[in-house]
């Protein structure tokens, strides 16, 4: 009986084998038929971090380290154009951010209002020795939500200015024509520099 047993667990090791080494050459065939595998970005199914066009009302902007809460969000239009002015609020005070398209280009600008100037739009204006001059004029309608510091709608009449370089940025608005033009100076930001987090949808 005991020759018995060792034959029959001889016959199975052998099977055991044989079966071990039909699925590896199958394994085999089935990955060279199939080719080298190709490689895939693993972020691709991943969303940006965040929609510059989407920012509003309770996001938080870091910029430069510091986090900003925007308080309130006025949308401008103007001929069929359309930006957003976005009032950031942070530990070095407040701030604007500008976001438009271009011609389908991406432009994003922070300003800092500039107060005391006395400056008013109108030929080349010089602030801190740097010549500005006008490269664009206008009025555009409005409508804000949060904390703006302007009625919820209106007009507002605006001239934007730069340095030959480009470098400086000097922005005038006036959101009445019984008000003081408002000063700004400003520079271009890349989507990079900000990390914004959207707010989350809240649930009833």
């Amino acid at each position: 009986m005991s020759d018995v047993l060792l034959v029959l667990l001889i016959v199975v090791l052998v099977a055991l084998a044989v079966l071990a080494v039909v699925i590896l050459v199958l394994r085999r065939r089935n990955l060279a038929a199939a080719g080298p595998r190709r490689r895939v970005d693993p972020l691709a199914d991943e969303p940006d971090v965040y929609d510059p066009h989407k920012i509003g009302v309770g996001d938080v902007i870091t910029y430069a380290g510091i986090d900003h809460v925007v308080r309130g969000t006025i949308v401008l239009e103007e001929g069929g154009m359309i930006w957003r002015e976005h009032l950031l609020d942070g530990s070095t005070g407040r701030r604007w951010l500008t976001v438009e398209d271009d011609e389908g280009d991406l432009e994003m600008t922070l300003w800092m209002r500039r107060e005391g100037t006395n400056l008013e739009p109108g030929g080349d204006v010089v602030l801190d020795d740097r010549v500005h001059r006008q490269i664009e004029r206008g009025r555009a309608a409005y409508t804000a939500e949060g904390t703006t510091g302007t009625p919820p709608t209106g007009t507002v009449e605006y001239a934007d200015y730069a340095t030959a370089d480009k470098t400086g940025l000097l922005a005038f608005e006036r959101w009445a024509p019984t008000q003081s033009w408002e000063v700004s100076t400003g520079r271009a930001v890349s989507r990079g520099e900000l990390t914004v987090y959207h707010r989350t949808s809240e649930t009833p």
